[in-house]
């Protein structure tokens, strides 16, 4: 990624919150490495690490000793917490009209 593109994307990301259109234009068998991800996300490789752990991103393969990942499966796996968190909340709306709520 080129450094005018990373400082395009710190710049929106700072400004308007999180808006990363950049990964959803690249092809789905895009190779990105954790600075790549970082430079996207406008954060510290460290914190693409953190989130790893925590489920907020899937895990990656090593490739040539550095985790990487494709964009696709970036894309896929944001799409599936998105589809549990609306299920989710639809059995929270669900059970409070059950109970008056």
């Amino acid at each position: 990624m080129s450094e005018a593109m990373n400082t395009q994307n710190k710049a929106t990301a700072e400004s308007n919150g999180l808006l990363i259109e950049e990964l959803a234009r690249l092809p789905v068998g895009t190779i990105l490495d954790e600075r790549t991800l970082a430079g996207m996300f406008a954060c510290h490789p460290a914190t693409i690490k953190r989130a790893v752990q925590r489920g907020e991103l899937p895990a990656p393969i090593r490739m040539f000793g550095r985790p990487v990942w494709t964009a696709g499966r970036i894309l896929e796996h944001v799409a599936g917490r998105l589809e549990a968190a609306q299920k989710d909340a639809e059995r929270e709306a669900q059970r409070l009209s059950r109970i008056g709520v």
